[in-house]
């Protein structure tokens, strides 16, 4: 009986070698929060910025905003918290079309600049 049930071990032992290990657990990814204010910015999508970068730990405070008789924004003056870590704060009394002007938080591990905020040219 012990000779069977060593014999039914040492035949298993092959099967269960050759199962496939778990596939490592891999880190997150990392990412970049990156925003721009221009002159095609409404109220309605600083908000929805205002919420989105708050799931990222930042918290973004407008401190002054001007908009044109259309409601796009023409000036603004705001500040970003990154969870403690670094803060600063930027305005533009003349904003443009293009996208040069906002701030990004670098989550990549290593970044040579974690945070930048005002001009991003």
């Amino acid at each position: 009986m012990k000779l069977l049930l060593l014999c039914g071990i040492l035949l298993a032992a092959p099967a269960m070698a050759s199962v496939p290990a778990p596939a490592p657990i891999h880190a997150p990814t990392p990412k970049q929060v990156v925003v721009y204010f221009n002159r095609k910015t409404t109220f309605t999508q600083l908000a929805t910025i205002k919420q989105d970068v708050l799931k990222d730990g930042l918290i973004l405070e407008y401190d002054r905003l001007e908009f044109d008789k259309e409601g796009y924004l023409t000036k603004i003056s705001f500040h970003v918290d990154c969870e403690g870590y670094t803060w600063g704060s930027a305005t533009d009394d003349e904003l443009t079309n293009d996208y040069s002007f906002g701030f990004v938080r670098d989550f990549t591990p290593g970044a040579k600049a974690t945070f930048r905020i005002g001009n991003l040219k």
